[in-house]
């Protein structure tokens, strides 16, 4: 308002005459009043004064200090593929014995599953769990292979080894699963075991007659 009043007295002959919003005023008194104003109407929409107002800002959400982390969207395209075998590693401990053991499954098919675990480990009884007649460091292996021959039956053999201080202890047990009926399996299996230390072989067959509830 003050620069309007200014240019009204140095340009005396442009703001001589009244406006026509005050006719009964003068013009620079008008302007000093305020009854005038020197901006231009505005025939748009939106006022360019409207354009400089900020609009206000909403403020962000706070995010619960609870809540989980939002996970990035899988991707499809994937150059991820799943291992073809299972490995596991382990220790062990027993009042018969203790140690370390490294387990791989070979084979997963629905019809054949092959495992194959190996490790070593300190005897502190003698003949306990499949284990030779001395007390001392040993070392053992085990294999076990599942094979379906049809829809009702299912043949299974486990072998275990351990040896130690030159003795040998080897276990073959062999079965064969019979689907009978719905709750009804009807198994028979050979079990054979040697000891090397006593030049000693078993061997036992059984046949059972199961059900499951």
């Amino acid at each position: 308002m003050v620069g309007a009043f200014w240019l009204a007295v140095l340009l005396p002959p442009v703001f001589v005459q009244p406006f026509p919003q005050a006719p009964d005023t003068p013009a620079a008194i008008a302007l000093f009043a305020g009854e005038v104003s020197l901006q231009r109407p505005c025939y748009t929409l939106k006022c360019l004064q409207d354009g400089w107002r900020l609009a206000a800002m909403p403020l962000p959400a706070r995010r619960s200090p609870f809540s989980l982390a939002r996970r990035l969207p899988a991707q499809r395209n994937s150059l991820y593929a799943p291992a073809t075998r299972r490995e596991w590693y382990a220790n062990y401990s027993s009042n018969a014995r203790l140690g370390t053991r490294y387990g791989i499954d070979a084979i997963r098919d629905p019809d054949t599953q092959l495992s194959i675990e190996v490790g070593s480990g300190y005897r502190l009884q003698p003949y306990a769990d499949d284990g030779i007649g001395h007390i001392g460091p040993v070392a053992r292996g085990s294999l076990r292979w599942l094979q379906r021959i049809s829809d009702r039956a299912r043949l299974e053999q486990q072998v275990r080894v351990e040896t130690g201080r030159g003795d040998t202890y080897v276990r073959n047990m062999m079965s064969l699963d019979i689907i009978l009926e719905s709750n009804w399996t009807l198994r028979s299996s050979v079990d054979v075991s040697h000891d090397s230390a006593a030049d000693d072989t078993a061997a036992r067959g059984l046949v059972q007659l199961r059900y499951s509830f």
